[in-house]
């Protein structure tokens, strides 16, 4: 990333519960909170703004998970279609006409947002450590799409964490 990146950090580790804050002038941005799980893991993460109000909506359903931004529902499986079967390309089209990728890094817990027409990158996330928190770094061209940018990345983060719990061992009991 060549211009001077701005960032967001997350207060919590959990992106699906937790506040978005710019890093450097530390106002809120963002509050994303999601439901109790449900049957049939049914779940629904909601993002709104620094005045409270819901922007995005991400539900998970036992079929089809759904997205919802700024008034506009589709499925997550046409919004943010991944690459291919078994890829951890997940690509979107942005409201400023553009076309981005979240790739993760392979063997890191991180990701980089590229821009499909320049193939430059325009963000990557920051996992949590001991002194700092999850965070995701961007360029100014990509602000006017932090919404987009802010609801993707929880849904890639949150597809990433359930996958390393579904191929994690499992402790077997020596008894």
């Amino acid at each position: 990333m060549e211009a001077a990146p701005m960032e967001v950090a997350f207060l919590n580790n959990d992106p699906l519960d937790s506040v978005v804050i710019d890093a450097l002038s530390g106002d809120t941005l963002y509050t994303i909170s999601t439901s109790p799980k449900l049957a049939f893991g049914k779940r629904t993460t909601t993002i709104c703004d620094a005045e409270g109000r819901a922007i995005a909506q991400y539900k998970r359903r036992w079929v089809q998970d759904q997205v919802e931004l700024n008034g506009v529902a589709k499925n997550v499986s046409s919004w943010l279609p991944r690459d291919g079967a078994f890829s951890s390309l997940r690509g979107f089209l942005a409201p400023n006409g553009r076309t981005y990728v979240w790739k993760r890094l392979w063997g890191q817990s991180r990701f980089q947002l590229i821009d499909r027409q320049t193939e430059q990158v325009v963000a990557q996330s920051e996992g949590a450590s001991l002194t700092r928190g999850m965070g995701i770094e961007f360029v100014a061209e990509v602000a006017p799409i932090l919404d987009t940018l802010v609801l993707s990345f929880v849904i890639c983060e949150d597809d990433r964490r359930e996958q390393e719990t579904l191929l994690a061992p499992t402790a077997v009991s020596g008894e």
